[in-house]
C-alpha cells in the first residue's frame, strides 16, 4: 500500500587548422588521459581507428578545461572526427552529467524531443519524428532491455522502447545518438542508435574519488527529498583500472490535471442521434508517487600490453515506485435528457446533462523493477594488420507491477440519482460541476462499485554474442576491411491476473462506503475551477475494512477470472543472427565507409485462446506461432574536408525496427467495459519488420575551435509500418456493478502492416564561446542553439486519419537554446527546450486522438568551485512553472491541463 506518501576536458585553441593539425591536437588530448573514451568513440562512431590515427599522435600542449565548456568541447571533437552523422554529450567532469535525467540531456541534441510522464520529467525521447520504439537504445555495447514507455500511468509493457526513469544521469560519463548507422552497428533502430557508456578508469589519472549529495526540493509538495552519488576510479600505471559507482535517490512527486477528456459525438454516448461533439472525460486527475532508485556500475579494465584490453562492464539498478493516480470524474457517456445546450460549429461548449453517473476511483500502482547487465569485451591486436574484438553481454529487467482500483459511485438514500451535470468550456479548460457533489464534502454519498486487482509479472531476457574483426590495409585508399557475426536471444513474459471484490446479488447493504476508508488529498490546477482537496480512497485503509481479521465481509466475492489470467498473458522469443562487412576508404580529403548487414530473425509467440475470458468454465486453448524473416540492409557514410574547417557529410542507409513484442502476442486484452459493451486489442504473431531508407546532406563549418555552424538535411522512406484493423464480436463480461455476466459488443483492435510514410526534416546547430572580442568577461560567456524541422506524409487507409498530416510523437518545429557562464571558478547554464504541438496518442480513450500542445521549458543549472576538490551546485527545472496542454481530435478541443512541478535540486560535489 501507499504508506510512503508523504504529507508534507579537453582542448582550448583559437583554431583548428588542418586536419592533420587536429589529429595531432587529438592525440595530445588522448595521451593526455582520455584514451579509452576516444577509442571507444572510434569503435562506435565510425570514427578513424586507433591503428589509423596512430602515425599522426604526436606531443603537444594541452590546456585541459572542466566544466561546461569542457563538456561542449568534447562533444564537437566527437562529431567532428566521426564519418556518421552523429550528435554527442559528454559528462562535464567525473561522475557529473549535465542534467540529472539522460533523457532531459538527449533532448538538447538536434532531431530529439522528450517524451514526459505525469510529474512533467523526461522519459522516453523521439528521434526525427519517430517514437520511441524507433530507437534502439544500448548500453556499454549491450541492447537496453525496457520495460515500456508507459505514458503518465507508467502500465505499458512490450513495447521497444526504451524507459529512462530508472537510470540516474551520475551513472553515465558519455551518450552518443548515431543517425546515419553502419553496416557494423547493431539493427533495430530505424531512427538511430543511442549509446549509452559508463566512465572508464583508464580514462582517467590515478585514483578518484567524488561524491554528491543534494537536496531535491518541490515547489508542489514543499518536501525536499534526498539524492546522492558516489563514483570511485583508480588507474594503476595505466594496466588495470577499477570504476564504481553508486546512486541514490527517494523523490516524491505530485501533479494535478483538470480534464474534459476525448470528445464524442452525442450519439455515440446515448444522447440522442446528433453528430456534435461532446465532452466524454471531465474529471480531476491527482498523480501521487514516490520513487526510490539505486543504481551501481562496475567496470574492471586491464591492458597488459599495448595489442590487448579486456574490459568488464556490469550494471545493477533497481526501482520501488508506488503510485496513486485519483480520479473524480462526471462523464456525460449514459443515455439521459440533455438540457440547454450550447453548440459552435459543431461542438458542445456548454450544457446540462442528467443522468451522469459521478464516481471516485483510486488508482493505486506499486512498481518493483530490477535491472542487471552484465558484459565482457576484449580489443586484441595480434598483429599491426588485425584487430579482433570479442564481446558476450547479458541484460535481464524485471518488473512486478500492482494495480489496484478501487471504485465507488456517487447515491443518495442508498439510490443511485446522478442529479444534474454542468460544463463549459473557457479557453484550454472545462469548467465542470454537480449539483449532487464537490468530490470533497461528502464521502458517505459515494458506495461500493467495484474492486479490480491486477497484478502482473513483466520478464526481459536478452544473451548477445558478438566477434568484431577489422584488416588494416592501404590498398588504393582501402584504410582497412571490417567483418563479424553477432548472435542474440530475447525472451519477454507477461503474466497478468485478475480478481474483482463484488457485492454478492441480494446480500446484505451494509457494504462500506468511501467515508469508511477516505481521504482528502490536495489539488490545483492553476486556471481550472476546482476545489482545493479531492475526495479519494486510502489504499492502507482497505484490508482492514473490507477484510477485517483477515476475513471477507459478508455480502462480499472475491471472485477471480482464471480465464482472463490466460488470455492476457503471453511470452514472445526472438532470435536474431547477424552478419555483415564493412569496407573503410581514405581517398584524398574524403573519408568513407559502406558495407552491408545480414539481419536473420526468428520469432515465436504463445498465449492462449478463450472465446470468453470472464466465464469461469471457459476453455483455455494454447497457441504457438512462428515467424521468420530476413533482410539485408547496406549503408554508406562519407565525410569530405572541402576546407580545413569545412566538412560535407553524405550518407545512405536502410534501417529496420521491429514490431513492439505485445503487438506479436496472440493474446487478447480487454479493457473500459461497461454495460454497453466495451474495447480490446488482440496482437498479430505475423507481423513484419518496419525499413526505412535515410538518406543525409550535411555541411559543417568548425569557424573556431568551439564554434559550429550546421545544417543537415535527412529523408527517410519508411515502408512496412503497422496500422490497426478494427472487428467487433458480442463477448460475455461481468457487469461492473454486481458481476453478473451479461452480453455485449466489444470492439477489438488488432495489427496488420502496410502502411507508408516519408518524413523529411532539417537539423540546424550553431555554437560559439564569445572569445572572439578584446572584452575579458564576455569571453567567458557562450551560446547554443539547435533548431530542427520534421515534416511527415503517411499513407493510410482511412483519408481523415490524423497520422496522414503528422506522425505519432512529430513535433514540425523544436528548438533547443543555452547560454552559458564559465570562468573556470563559477558555470552557470541556463537552457529553453520548445517542441511544437504533436500527436501524442493516436487512439485515447474511446480511440480519439489526443494531442499535446506547444510546449517549452526553462531548467538552470550553476556550479560554484569554492576549491579544487570542493564545488556547490544548484538546478532548477520548469523554472517558469509551465503547465501542459492536451487537446482532443484533429479540432484540437480542451482535453486536460496539466501543473507540472517546479523542483530545485541544491548541493555539493566533493572530490578527494
Amino acid at each position: 500500500m501507499l504508506n510512503k506518501i508523504k504529507n508534507k576536458s579537453l582542448v582550448s585553441e583559437d583554431k583548428l587548422l588542418k586536419p592533420n593539425k587536429l589529429s595531432i591536437c587529438i592525440g595530445a588530448v588522448l595521451l593526455a588521459g582520455n584514451f579509452s573514451l576516444a577509442a571507444q568513440e572510434a569503435e562506435n562512431e565510425n570514427v578513424p581507428s586507433d591503428k589509423a590515427q596512430s602515425s599522426e599522435i604526436k606531443s603537444y600542449e594541452v590546456i585541459e578545461v572542466k566544466g561546461v565548456r569542457g563538456s561542449l568541447t568534447r562533444s564537437l571533437i566527437q562529431k567532428r572526427m566521426s564519418v556518421g552523422v552523429t550528435d554527442s554529450i559528454s559528462a562535464e567532469d567525473l561522475g557529473k552529467f549535465p542534467d540529472l535525467n539522460i533523457s532531459e540531456s538527449l533532448q538538447r541534441i538536434p532531431g530529439v524531443t522528450l517524451n514526459r510522464n505525469s510529474n512533467g520529467e523526461g522519459q522516453a525521447i523521439n528521434l526525427r519524428g519517430l517514437g520511441p520504439q524507433f530507437t534502439l537504445v544500448e548500453i556499454n555495447g549491450i541492447t537496453g532491455t525496457d520495460n515500456g514507455t508507459g505514458g503518465r500511468f507508467g502500465l505499458a509493457s512490450g513495447d521497444r522502447g526504451f524507459n529512462f526513469e530508472l537510470l540516474a544521469a551520475e551513472l553515465f560519463s558519455n551518450v552518443t545518438v548515431a543517425k546515419s548507422p553502419s553496416a557494423s552497428q547493431t539493427e533495430g533502430g530505424m531512427a538511430g542508435i543511442v549509446k549509452l557508456e559508463t566512465p572508464k578508469p583508464l580514462s582517467y589519472q590515478g585514483m578518484n574519488l567524488t561524491t554528491t549529495v543534494q537536496g531535491n526540493y518541490s515547489d508542489v509538495t514543499g518536501d525536499t527529498d534526498p539524492r546522492a552519488a558516489i563514483l570511485f576510479s583508480n588507474n594503476i600505471d595505466d594496466v588495470f583500472g577499477v570504476a564504481f559507482s553508486l546512486a541514490y535517490s527517494d523523490t516524491a512527486f505530485r501533479s494535478d490535471t483538470a480534464e474534459g477528456g476525448s470528445w464524442r459525438s452525442m450519439s455515440s454516448v446515448g444522447r440522442g442521434n446528433s453528430s456534435d461533439l461532446i465532452a466524454n472525460g471531465t474529471r480531476y486527475y491527482n498523480f501521487l508517487e514516490e520513487r526510490e532508485t539505486l543504481g551501481s556500475t562496475l567496470t574492471l579494465q586491464y591492458r597488459p600490453t599495448d595489442n590487448l584490453e579486456v574490459m568488464l562492464d556490469a550494471i545493477y539498478a533497481t526501482m520501488d515506485n508506488q503510485r496513486l493516480a485519483n480520479r473524480n470524474d462526471m462523464p456525460a457517456e449514459n443515455p439521459g435528457p440533455t438540457l440547454n445546450t450550447v453548440v459552435n460549429n459543431g461542438v458542445v461548449t456548454s450544457g446540462q446533462f442528467t443522468g451522469v453517473q459521478q464516481r471516485v476511483g483510486t488508482n493505486y500502482y506499486e512498481t518493483d523493477e530490477t535491472l542487471k547487465q552484465l558484459a565482457l569485451r576484449a580489443t586484441w591486436t595480434p598483429s599491426d594488420n588485425w584487430t579482433i574484438r570479442p564481446f558476450i553481454g547479458q541484460s535481464k529487467r524485471k518488473t512486478e507491477r500492482v494495480n489496484d482500483l478501487y471504485s465507488f459511485r456517487l447515491a443518495e438514500n442508498n439510490s443511485f440519482d446522478p442529479g444534474v451535470v454542468t460544463y463549459t468550456v473557457r479557453g484550454d479548460h472545462v469548467d465542470f460541476s454537480s449539483d449532487k457533489t464537490d468530490f470533497m464534502s461528502n464521502p458517505e454519498d459515494f458506495l461500493f462499485n467495484v474492486f479490480i486487482f491486477r497484478p502482473s509479472v513483466d520478464d526481459d531476457k536478452e544473451t548477445t554474442a558478438k566477434l568484431d574483426f577489422e584488416h588494416f590495409m592501404d590498398v588504393d585508399g582501402l584504410t582497412s576491411i571490417e567483418f563479424g557475426f553477432r548472435y542474440a536471444d530475447r525472451e519477454k513474459s507477461l503474466v497478468q491476473t485478475q480478481d474483482r471484490l463484488l457485492r454478492v446479488a441480494g446480500g446484505p447493504d451494509s457494504v462500506p462506503s468511501l467515508a469508511s476508508l477516505a481521504k482528502l488529498l490536495p489539488f490545483h490546477v492553476s486556471g481550472a475551477v476546482a476545489s482545493p482537496m479531492q475526495l479519494s480512497a486510502d489504499p492502507t485503509r482497505i484490508r482492514e475494512v473490507f477484510f477485517p481479521n483477515g476475513q471477507l465481509l459478508p455480502g462480499m466475492e472475491l471472485r477471480p477470472y482464471t480465464s482472463f489470467n490466460a488470455a492476457e498473458s503471453w511470452v514472445v522469443e526472438e532470435e536474431t543472427f547477424n552478419a555483415y562487412f564493412q569496407a573503410n576508404f581514405e581517398v584524398g580529403n574524403a573519408t568513407f565507409n559502406t558495407g552491408l548487414r545480414l539481419v536473420k530473425t526468428e520469432q515465436t509467440a504463445t498465449g492462449s485462446s478463450v472465446a470468453n475470458p470472464f466465464l469461469p468454465s471457459e476453455t483455455i486453448t494454447p497457441v504457438s506461432v512462428s515467424n521468420s524473416y530476413t533482410r539485408f540492409l547496406p549503408s554508406f557514410n562519407m565525410r569530405y574536408q572541402l576546407q580545413d574547417d569545412l566538412i560535407l557529410r553524405l550518407a545512405y542507409s536502410e534501417t529496420l525496427s521491429r514490431p513492439n513484442l505485445s503487438n506479436l502476442s496472440p493474446s487478447e486484452t480487454i479493457r473500459g467495459i461497461d454495460e454497453g459493451g466495451g474495447a480490446g486489442s488482440k496482437g498479430n504473431p505475423n507481423l513484419q519488420p518496419f525499413t526505412a531508407d535515410n538518406f543525409d546532406l550535411g555541411l559543417e563549418w568548425y569557424f573556431a575551435g568551439d564554434g559550429i555552424l550546421a545544417a543537415n538535411l535527412f529523408y527517410k522512406d519508411i515502408d512496412g509500418l503497422i496500422d490497426t484493423a478494427s472487428y467487433t464480436e458480442v463477448r460475455s463480461f461481468p457487469r461492473q456493478s454486481d458481476g453478473v455476466i451479461v452480453q455485449g459488443p466489444i470492439v477489438f483492435t488488432t495489427f496488420e502492416n502496410g502502411a507508408s510514410a516519408k518524413i523529411k526534416g532539417a537539423e540546424f546547430i550553431y555554437q560559439q564561446p564569445l572569445d572572439f572580442t578584446d572584452i575579458e568577461w564576455l569571453s567567458s560567456f557562450g551560446v547554443v542553439f539547435n533548431f530542427t524541422y520534421a515534416d511527415s506524409t503517411a499513407d493510410f487507409g482511412n483519408e481523415n486519419d490524423v497520422r496522414k498530416t503528422g506522425l505519432p510523437g512529430l513535433s514540425k518545429q523544436s528548438f533547443n537554446a543555452s547560454a552559458y557562464y564559465d570562468n573556470g571558478t563559477l558555470d552557470v547554464r541556463l537552457s529553453y527546450a520548445w517542441r511544437e504541438r504533436y500527436l501524442a496518442q493516436f487512439s485515447d480513450d474511446f480511440g480519439v486522438p489526443r494531442f499535446t500542445d506547444d510546449f517549452g521549458q526553462l531548467d538552470l543549472s550553476a556550479n560554484y568551485r569554492v576549491s579544487s576538490q570542493l564545488q556547490l551546485q544548484m538546478q532548477v527545472l520548469n523554472l517558469t512553472d509551465e503547465q501542459m496542454i492536451n487537446q482532443s481530435t484533429d479540432q484540437y478541443l480542451p482535453y486536460g491541463v496539466n501543473q507540472l512541478d517546479r523542483r530545485i535540486m541544491f548541493g555539493a560535489r566533493y572530490t578527494f
